[in-house]
């Protein structure tokens, strides 16, 4: 496969590669999980939607913005990664080195290049915040220092969020208020109620990709002592919640296209086929063992909740850019 396709490959889901056989770059973007940081992408393009909407859209804010948002999300990966392997929770036979190469584990990355490339990231995010807090006030530091805290500190630090049942809330305020209202906020010098409300629906899609995961891992998680929410509320409610969320983004967007009068969200109603999978798939636990040629496996939830948020989420952006346009040309 070439090297382009590769990095395409990486964007789009973790690979079954080998790591010592690709470039460097198609190497960290696997490491750093680059697949997820996608979504973080998709907040991101989200807020700037809604500030074109509001007309104070500013592109070098915007891509500045754009680029230190992904930069920390990648660089909450892999500060995440060293966390749960120092603490022995990424060990060779986890769920995490089982479904894409852990930097560590299967020493892909020796720990001087992995702590240089961290280093570089975490370097290149907080002078992007730096220039943004002097080039647009205050303000900003609220929005970049919360964001921070709940990025690094998901798996790290003396109290991770995800071992204590926050880790769902956490994301659903960093993916949704922080990232897409402070995109706006960014540009825009304040965030108003209804870029708050327009923050939810995909808010909500990502946290349903994180239920799924830690569903998926409960097991694991149950040896570990690791109290997520599903550990927390126990595997059935666990799954209806996470269908209860999925089904909240449409209420969501629904409140939106009423209040905002946006009927060009209701584009995401193509993703509806795939909240029917998710539906049903969570309806049921997961198998003892996986299909014949499963690829994925022990991931199962995740998958249904992953693919049902990407599609929801590229809808979304289309709907959200023919509204602006066609309110751009009234």
């Amino acid at each position: 496969m070439s090297t382009p396709r590769l990095w395409l490959q990486a964007l789009y889901t973790i690979p079954q590669v080998d790591l010592s056989l690709v470039d460097p770059v198609t190497r960290w973007l696997v490491l750093a999980r680059v697949s997820v940081v996608v979504m973080t992408a998709t907040s991101a393009i989200i807020g700037g939607l809604l500030a074109v909407r509001d007309d104070v859209f500013d592109w070098p804010l915007f891509v500045l913005t754009l680029a230190g948002l992904v930069l920390a999300h990648t660089a909450s990966n892999l500060v995440n990664d060293f966390w749960d392997y120092r603490r022995g929770t990424d060990s060779p036979d986890s769920p995490r080195a089982t479904y894409g190469p852990h930097p560590l584990t299967e020493k892909s990355a020796t720990l001087r290049s992995f702590a240089l490339i961290t280093v570089a990231i975490l370097v290149a995010a907080t002078a992007i915040g730096v220039y943004l807090t002097i080039e647009t006030g205050p303000g900003v530091l609220i929005f970049a220092l919360s964001g921070a805290f709940g990025l690094m500190l998901y798996s790290g630090g003396p109290v991770p969020l995800k071992y204590f049942g926050l880790g769902e809330v956490a994301v659903f305020i960093i993916w949704g208020p922080l990232m897409i209202g402070g995109t706006y906020y960014v540009m825009a010098g304040e965030l108003p109620a209804w870029v708050v409300l327009a923050s939810f629906p995909y808010a909500l899609g990502v946290t349903t990709v994180l239920m799924g995961k830690h569903l998926d891992k409960m097991d694991f998680d149950t040896t570990k002592r690791i109290f997520t929410l599903p550990m927390l509320l126990g595997e059935g409610s666990a799954r209806f919640l996470t269908q209860a969320l999925s089904i909240a983004m449409y209420v969501a967007v629904a409140a939106l296209v009423v209040w905002q009068r946006m009927p060009g969200l209701l584009l995401v109603v193509g993703a509806l086929p795939l909240l029917w999978l998710v539906l049903r798939g969570f309806s049921v636990p997961k198998p003892d063992e996986p299909p014949e040629n499963y690829p994925a496996w022990p991931l199962w939830f995740v998958g249904m909740a992953f693919i049902h948020n990407r599609r929801y989420g590229i809808l979304f952006v289309i709907g959200l850019a023919a509204q602006v346009a066609g309110e751009a040309m009234i």
